[in-house]
């Protein structure tokens, strides 16, 4: 049984971009609701509880619940130790943050009706707005 891990230091401020950065992952199946369990993969009921939660049919065979629990600041992410490690090739943060960070940027993009030009640097992704 894995022990969920949450990421105080991981905040997203907006509802609807994470949504719409967990369906660009692939994740467009997406509970929401108040004080929501979390499950493991076994399908016990963990204690730990989110506002935000992907099932864990929808992230793998072994996995458990992914879930995002509300804070003053924002939604923060609970994730399992083994999905931390599995999830999109232990990636899913850094991919989770990267397709956050992106959609935010279009929303400012969107309101100064400017340009974004994405640049790949390595492994470091660069967008210039423009107004």
């Amino acid at each position: 049984m894995s022990k969920y891990l949450t990421f105080p230091d991981i905040v997203f401020k907006d509802r609807q971009l994470i949504l719409a950065a967990l369906a660009e992952l692939g994740y467009a199946d997406v509970e929401e609701g108040d004080a929501l369990s979390l499950y493991g993969y076994r399908g016990d009921r963990r204690p730990e509880t989110a506002e935000i939660v992907v099932r864990r049919q929808h992230v793998g065979s072994l996995s458990n619940d992914i879930g995002f629990t509300r804070t003053p600041q924002g939604y923060v992410p609970l994730v399992s130790e083994y999905d931390q490690r599995t999830a999109h090739g232990g990636q899913f943060l850094v991919k989770l943050r990267t397709a956050y960070s992106e959609r935010v940027i279009e929303e400012v993009r969107h309101r100064l009706h400017g340009t974004a030009q994405r640049r790949v640097d390595g492994s470091l992704i660069k967008i210039r707005v423009r107004f």
